[in-house]
């Protein structure tokens, strides 16, 4: 009788494993990464929407979380220099928090106070985190694919003036 338990509740976990494997999302490794993303208004889109293609232009990918100050500073640095940036050298700039679910309400308002000129995005399976390299451990950190896909640069922390090295990655990249 304990061993016919055993095989029962083997078959079960087993059953219910692939369950969750079935209807688990398929997330790609590649750019532009197939994750499911969430805007400030609650609809979902996906990364590949987003990200891809790029027309011709390198693509910026800052992550942040509403409780990172850094976070928030380097966001206000590239909000303030986008403009300029663009006139010069266009590029995508997409910036996508990782926050946990318990922060939604945090991500919206902060979203809708400092009305960045580039999207903001929130990744609410926090998939970004498996898939990006070095895990996305430590915040903020950005990004840079060319316009092909391939990752040219990538940069963790913020200090003030960092956003000019950024600049100078965007500005030696093809296009």
């Amino acid at each position: 009788m304990k061993y016919l338990f055993v095989v029962l509740l083997a078959c079960l976990c087993a059953s219910q494993s692939g369950l969750r494997a079935q209807t688990a999302p398929t997330l790609s490794p590649d750019f532009p990464f197939s994750v499911p993303l969430t805007s400030p208004d609650g609809t979902v889109v996906s990364s590949t929407d987003v990200l891809g293609p790029a027309d011709g232009r390198p693509t910026v990918i800052a992550f942040w979380l509403t409780t990172c100050q850094p976070c928030h500073h380097e966001l206000a640095a590239y909000a303030k220099a986008f403009a300029d940036w663009q006139a010069e050298k266009p590029f995508r700039l997409v910036a996508i928090s990782i926050d946990f679910p318990e922060k939604t309400t945090q991500f919206r308002e902060h979203a809708r106070t400092k009305n960045y000129p580039f999207p903001v995005y929130w990744d609410a399976t926090r998939a970004f985190k498996e898939l990006m390299p070095g895990r996305l451990n430590g915040l903020p950190q950005v990004f840079v694919y060319d316009a092909s896909g391939q990752l040219i640069w990538q940069h963790k922390g913020y200090l003030p003036g960092a956003e000019k090295e950024l600049w100078t990655i965007l500005q030696a990249s093809g296009n």
